[in-house]
């Protein structure tokens, strides 16, 4: 589609300029462990360490934020560097790291951490010339070359012999606190810097070339003060100066000056330079002090990147004193005063669109981004929240904005949700205020209702918000709004309304339309704010999905954002909150991915399929990709150039080539899935080191270089630290390790970057541990360290020797001692032998009469349930009623017993004092007591019929106890119930009645002492009746004391009175019988493994008419 500009004054065009990189770029500060925020020099060595020098100090990097090992200045330890100040840094072929700083120069074995010092002692001339050591540089032979404000030094690392090379120098010039570049080229000429020029030192003559500032010279250096030097792939020599950046043109001996240039966008940032580097691609790093420059060599094009408060991704600081250009493309900027920033030159793995402050963005109308759609590979139109819907040109670069002003291509409404082509070609927009359509044949932009007349008299049409936009097999437009589903014959201008009906599942499950899709048979799927729908065009009917936590899969989820149909014919669901759902229509089952299956949030935004199959979800935290042949889910976040962590629902697109959209809150990002640029450099791996925890406190001890380390039995914890040394994103490397005569295979541990180990047997060990980089690009040759744990002094070999010649010579005397015991031994077997036949002889006896005794308790078992009421009985009297009869031994002191007569019924729980054969003996007194009190003596009164039973007992135990009294008692609940009046008398001992009635509970309590406790000659207490009229439906429990005093529940403690009440108040209204057998799972329960501790007895009965 072409658009004349000459129609539409309004219309904004934005070009989208070329640029070098689209940096983004992460920052390491005092806050993530950095010793100062100005970073002079960087260096990565061999091992793959990053080593940052500052104003304060030189800093070891492994990649992990704040595990920086610091070294400095400490008066009372000649083992640390000789000042905080650090000029520069440099690696020797031996693997030493040489330090320059204000104050000496140092050499540090980064092994042993073992530092030599060398400063300058004016009565050696062979000493360190000066003791300010400006830039130190290793050549390609291994000789170490150090800068003084006037010299040129080489050492002789095998004497520490200096040998000075005097240059040029104004005395009137302060050199200041600046590096100074040493620099060897290509011919193995060495180039350095100084505040008087530039100079070329020849080794062989061992004399300098001056190159100095003439004003009257362009072809001059632009300044005497040099910072930098660097040699391109080209072999040009580029030289940094105070004053801008030279290349010096070695054919004429000259130079060619490059400047900033006032008004000029892509020029230099400054003329002031602090650091020049060549990066991987051949491009010229220009660091100033205001902010970084990016020079293509080829064409001389810059990009300039600077400190913008509104990018927090942006570089942090313009002062840019220190380049480093380190592995994986990862290139190290050092500031003065922001501490280090790191850009990954790396390919992100996704296109990202975006409007921002940066000069060569795409300026969008915003970045909110509501919807995209592809036109014929070339128009992409993107629709955003509140600013209109952009159109990007991807042939030339342009950017077309329209909105609800530019007139007369104005929208109804800023909001533009939803963009979909039909099949005449013309363009549908959803709004949040109804629908534009642009009419490709016309060129014009139109509303629905002048589109299609009939359309005019549905207010829910282009007086609310679009949702969605489909256009089905038929030619038929779907349109989702918040106000129902609505669909458009394009061929008849028919339309047809759906809505939703409360209680009608053949309807919609609500208004709330949000997402439409067509499977390959025809039916039409809808995602409401209530739930899914299907809708068959041939029955009209619509279907309904909802979630039910009482249904196995179902939907997980009744507030969805989109539906989607896969390759396969699986209908794909996004819900708000509870992840994906799948749906099998040949089983009618969802089944669900939730962030414990792999995606990064449960709230599914949108649905792509790729041409391999794959799924991809925008969520509410980053990108998910679904591999559905091994059902494995990645995740991708900002990291890997997303736009940002939160998507929006409806901005996704997949083009007929294959290439995926993705829109959200900050911009939109496209991508082929099959050409996502992944990680592919092997992280090189180290150990860091080990620390050790005994009961001297804790303490550690570097790895780095060891092989093998030995450890006491007394270092009974310790903690070995390693790292993947890959920098693209250090906290997403992953580990494995394996401890050698501990472990049998391989562990993983993720992300975790150190392992702990504690009370390990003393022996041999061998750890090893593998590494990945952020892509689990994995390095399968493991690092290792062997550790040797000796053991205490009683378990050492010599002190086993000792043990075994112990043993030995104990053996020795057992033996002897054991044959002079053994002569004696058969004098006395004899007797032994006729002793045991004696034992035998007895054995059997006792076995005759234990035999006897238990039958004796069976016996009186057998009797003990004659003389109880049967059940029959029991449920004659009260058809609803239960006992539950729970004794601890085969007989038992609890007790029940049940009576008719006159019209009243009289029943009794008892609990004898004791339980087993004294309880039992107890039981059966007053099992007779009760029956001759009741039925001889004609006694009807509760409290009368207890006074009796205690007389009664208290004779019984009372006759020959002349000595001691018998303190046998019983306790007792009595109920006598008139059957007439409904009228409940009750007595008891220590034991109440519960009455639950309208769910409350009424406990009357019996007397305070037992049946049984007065004897003659003492004053009797007496039992008091209590009356209470009883309603229908009333249940009535009497009770032993066993229940509520067993022991168990999780801390062994008694069930109690108060629990007990609780649980005849919860299982009050179930039948009789399901109360008997809750009641007696609950005592299982809360008894457990623990012994029974009583005889448990609970009787319960319902009133009702008799």
């Amino acid at each position: 589609m072409k658009f004349l500009l000459l129609l539409f004054l309004a219309l904004w065009v934005s070009v989208l300029s070329a640029q070098i990189y689209d940096l983004s770029f992460e920052h390491l500060t005092i806050d993530d462990g950095l010793s100062q925020n100005s970073i002079n020099c960087i260096l990565q060595d061999k091992d793959g360490f990053i080593w940052i020098g500052t104003q304060e100090g030189l800093n070891k990097y492994c990649g992990q934020n704040g595990e920086f090992e610091i070294y400095k200045l400490d008066l009372n330890d000649s083992n640390s560097i000789s000042d905080i100040w650090i000029y520069d840094i440099a690696q020797d072929l031996e693997d030493n790291i040489w330090i320059a700083t204000r104050y000496g120069l140092n050499r540090l074995n980064p092994h042993t951490r073992q530092i030599k010092r060398y400063l300058n002692n004016p009565a050696d001339a062979s000493s360190l010339g000066d003791n300010e050591v400006f830039g130190v540089f290793v050549d390609r032979a291994g000789n170490v070359w150090v800068k003084t404000s006037d010299a040129l030094s080489l050492l002789n690392t095998k004497t520490d012999k200096f040998r000075h090379f005097e240059h040029y120098k104004d005395y009137f010039n302060n050199v200041g606190t600046i590096r100074i570049p040493i620099y060897e080229d290509k011919y193995g000429v060495l180039w350095t810097g100084s505040v008087d020029g530039l100079y070329y030192f020849d080794k062989q003559l061992e004399q300098f070339v001056r190159y100095k500032y003439d004003s009257a010279d362009t072809t001059s250096i632009s300044n005497n003060i040099v910072t930098s030097i660097c040699e391109d792939y080209n072999g040009n020599l580029w030289v940094g100066t105070a004053n801008g950046l030279n290349k010096f043109i070695r054919k004429t001996k000259t130079f060619e000056r490059i400047l900033k240039q006032n008004g000029v966008s892509n020029s230099l940032a400054s003329n002031g330079i602090g650091a020049i580097m060549e990066d991987f691609d051949g491009n010229l790093w220009i660091g100033t002090d205001h902010g970084l420059s990016i020079m293509n060599i080829q064409t001389r094009k810059i990009a300039n990147y600077r400190t913008q408060a509104s990018n927090p991704n942006g570089i942090n600081n313009d002062e840019i004193i220190s380049l480093f250009k380190g592995s994986s493309r990862i290139i190290w900027v050092g500031t003065n005063g922001g501490g280090f920033n790191k850009a990954d030159l790396k390919k992100k793995k996704f296109n990202l669109y975006r409007s921002s402050n940066d000069e060569n963005s795409l300026q969008l109308s915003s970045n909110v981004i509501a919807s995209i759609f592809l036109e014929n590979d070339s128009l992409l139109w993107i629709g955003t929240y509140g600013y209109g819907v952009n159109i990007i040109n991807k042939k030339n670069n342009t950017v077309e904005k329209y909105s609800v002003s530019t007139k007369p291509m104005n929208l109804l409404d800023n909001y533009v949700h939803s963009i979909i082509k039909d099949y005449k070609n013309n363009v549908w927009l959803g709004t949040r205020n109804g629908i534009n359509i642009y009419l490709n044949s016309q060129k014009k932009l139109v509303q629905l209702q002048d589109y299609i007349p009939n359309c005019a008299k549905y207010l829910n049409l282009y007086q609310k918000r679009i949702y969605c936009l489909m256009e089905d097999s038929k030619k038929n437009i779907w349109i989702a709004t918040e106000r129902g589903l609505f669909m458009i014959s394009t061929l008849t201008q028919d339309i047809h309304i759906y809505r939703y009906t409360p209680n009608d599942t053949t309807c919609l499950c609500n208004d709330r339309v949000t997402s439409l899709v067509e499977d390959h048979d025809g039916l039409i799927w809808i995602a409401t704010g209530a739930g899914l729908n299907c809708y068959n065009p041939a029955t009209t009917k619509f279907k309904q999905f909802k979630s039910s936590l009482n249904t196995r899969n179902s939907l997980s989820h009744n507030a969805l954002y989109s539906v989607f149909e896969d390759s396969d014919g699986f209908i794909w669901v996004g819900t708000a909150g509870s992840g994906i759902n799948k749906y099998d229509k040949n089983t009618g089952k969802f089944t669900y991915y939730t962030e414990k299956h792999g995606l990064p949030n449960g709230t599914i935004y949108e649905i792509e399929e790729d041409n391999n199959g794959n799924l991809w979800f925008s969520t509410g935290r980053g990108l998910a990709k679904l591999d559905k042949k091994i059902n494995a889910i990645t995740s991708y976040d900002t990291d890997d150039g997303l736009q940002s962590l939160e998507f929006n629902n409806g901005a996704s697109f997949t083009s007929n080539k294959g290439e995926l959209f993705f829109g959200g809150i900050n911009g939109f990002n496209s991508f082929f899935p099959d050409s996502i640029n992944y990680n592919d450099n092997i992280p090189r791996l180290s150990l860091i080191e080990i620390e050790i925890i005994n009961e001297d406190g804790k303490h550690k001890i570097f790895l780095d270089g060891k092989k093998e380390i030995e450890l006491t039995y007394k270092d009974y914890m310790f903690t070995i630290h390693f790292a993947a040394l890959e920098y693209t994103k250090p906290e997403k490397n992953s580990y494995s390790y394996m401890m050698d005569n501990l472990d049998e295979s391989w562990i993983d541990i993720g992300n975790q970057h150190q392992k702990t180990f504690s009370n390990l047997n003393a022996g041999e060990y061998v750890f090893k541990v593998k590494g990945s980089n952020n892509d689990l690009v994995w390095n399968d040759n493991p690092v290792s360290i062997k550790i040797i744990i000796s053991p205490p002094f009683w378990k050492s070999k010599w002190s086993y020797g000792l043990y075994v010649l112990i043993v030995v010579l104990s053996v020795y005397l057992y033996i002897e001692l054991r044959t002079r015991k053994l002569k004696e031994a058969n004098v006395i077997l004899r007797e032994k032998q006729m002793a045991a036949l004696e034992i035998a002889k007895q054995k059997e006896e006792l076995t005759i009469k234990n035999k006897s005794i238990f039958d004796s308790i069976n016996y009186a078992k057998r009797i003990q349930e004659a003389m109880m009421p049967s059940e029959y009985l029991f449920k004659k009297l009260f058809p609803e009623s239960f006992i539950f009869y729970y004794p601890k031994d085969i007989v038992s002191g609890d007790f029940y017993w049940i009576a008719e007569k006159n019209n009243k019924i009289f029943v009794a729980a008892a609990d004898c004092t004791g339980h087993g054969v004294p309880g039992a003996f107890m039981s059966i007194i007053g099992f007779d007591l009760l029956r001759n009190i009741t039925k001889e003596q004609g006694i009807e009164d509760p409290a009368q019929i207890l006074n009796l039973l205690n007389e009664g007992v208290a004779e019984t135990f009372s006759r020959n106890t002349s000595q001691s009294a018998v303190k046998d008692g019983m306790d007792i609940a009595l109920c006598v119930i008139e059957k007439s009046t409904w009228t409940l008398e009750f007595a008891g001992a220590m034991n109440p009645v519960i009455i639950i009635r309208d769910n409350k509970i009424i406990s009357i309590r019996g007397n305070r002492f037992s049946v049984g406790m007065a004897f003659e000659g003492t004053v009797v207490d007496r039992f008091e009746s209590h009356h209470v009229p009883l309603k229908e439906n009333d249940v009535l429990y009497i009770f032993s004391d066993g229940f509520p005093d067993q022991f168990g529940g999780p801390f062994g403690k008694k069930f109690k009175y108060s629990r007990f009440r609780q649980l005849l108040q919860t299982v009050h209204s179930l039948p009789m019988k399901k109360q008997k057998a809750f009641i007696e799972e609950n005592l299982n329960n809360w008894k457990g493994e623990l012994e029974q501790v009583d005889d448990i007895l609970v009787i319960g009965i319902k009133v009702s008419k008799f």
